[in-house]
């Protein structure tokens, strides 16, 4: 049989998403009961489960009809493939470029929603007592002070810091657990933690409100942090190396 090599998705990672979609038009049956007699079968399992997290994001793009009977024929080396290799690689290319642009205008719809949204919060936020706002426009509370007259970190430091980073609706996206630290260079993350830890001391506890333009920006993390988000960090530090 003549292969067709997929650049992008081969005909092993598309089998990954065999069982994704019940319900779908025109699926095929699956088996639910699945036996694991020996190693073989496990291991089979196991490389379709990874496999299959790995290409989830595509489910809503695949006929499972069709996809179980590809993988079926090119498993098969008496079958030609129903489609040529320049033919297959313009398909991928086509659907990838369709969904990069639909994912890219859907975040900047969700960038610009943000951005009012941003605007509105940072103006009544930096009205509350106790909220101090720099000249960049990061915002921040002192939660607990520290001596201030001891030493802070520059931009040549490195710190060693607890923390618990959120997102306005309150969703935790990053911390330290169980009372662990990290240590890091200031001048080594986003520009709002660079500003912010210049301002603190040992011992002091800050909660800082930081733009999206000293964090992410309109792109954000993609299933992490949502474009032009504004990041909710509350941070002690604890050592200045």
């Amino acid at each position: 049989m003549k292969k067709v090599v997929l650049p992008l998705v081969s005909a092993v990672a598309l089998a990954a998403l065999v069982g994704c979609n019940p319900g779908t038009s025109g699926d095929v049956a699956v088996r639910k009961n699945i036996t694991l007699a020996n190693e073989r079968d496990s291991f089979s399992y196991v490389i379709g489960q990874d496999i299959a997290r790995s290409m989830s994001m595509f489910a809503g793009e695949l006929n499972k009809s069709v996809l179980v009977s590809a993988i079926i024929e090119g498993l098969d080396e008496s079958k030609e493939s129903r489609i040529d290799e320049a033919t297959a690689r313009q398909i991928q290319m086509n659907v990838f470029s369709r969904l990069r642009e639909e994912t890219e205008a859907k975040a900047k719809a969700e960038a610009e929603k943000n951005v009012l949204l941003n605007t509105e919060f940072l103006a009544n936020n930096g009205n509350r007592e106790g909220v101090f706002t720099t000249e960049s426009g990061l915002q921040y509370e002192i939660l607990v002070a520290g001596d201030p007259a001891a030493a802070k970190p520059t931009l040549e430091s490195r710190v060693e810091v607890r923390y618990v980073g959120s997102l306005l609706d309150g969703n935790i996206f990053d911390e330290t657990r169980d009372g662990a630290t990290v240590r890091f260079p200031v001048s080594g993350v986003i520009g709002g933690w660079t500003e912010g830890l210049q301002l603190m001391t040992v011992g002091s506890k800050y909660k800082f409100y930081i733009p999206s333009n000293l964090a992410y920006g309109e792109r954000g993390i993609p299933g992490v942090i949502p474009p032009a988000s504004i990041l909710i960090f509350e941070v002690e530090l604890v050592g200045i190396e």
